[in-house]
């Protein structure tokens, strides 16, 4: 009975060494997977930015004082580059 367990042990020994190296030659001549790059624009940590168009600074959209709705609508810093964009613009749009 031992001489059959040792058979089998060497058999198992064996083919663990040929895995190996079968794996290491594959790794070897494979072409490396570059990473497809996402369509999508990642999430930023704290929300997406908006400009404003008064002073060019970008804000938070959660914590933006925004004039109009829908896709239209402006995002402003403060309530002062607010007021003062509705002023030189003759208050084209009613605030929000």
């Amino acid at each position: 009975m031992t001489p059959l367990l040792l058979w089998i042990v060497r058999v198992l020994v064996l083919l663990v060494v040929v895995r190996l190296i079968v794996r290491g030659v594959y790794s070897a001549i494979r072409p490396r997977q570059v990473p497809k790059p996402s369509s999508r624009v990642p999430e930023r940590i704290g929300g997406a930015l908006v400009r404003d168009p008064q002073c060019g600074t970008y804000v938070p959209e959660s914590r933006a004082l925004v004039l109009g709705r829908g896709p239209g609508a402006l995002h402003f810093c403060s309530a002062t580059c607010r007021d003062a964009w509705t002023s030189a613009h003759g208050g084209a749009r009613a605030k929000a």
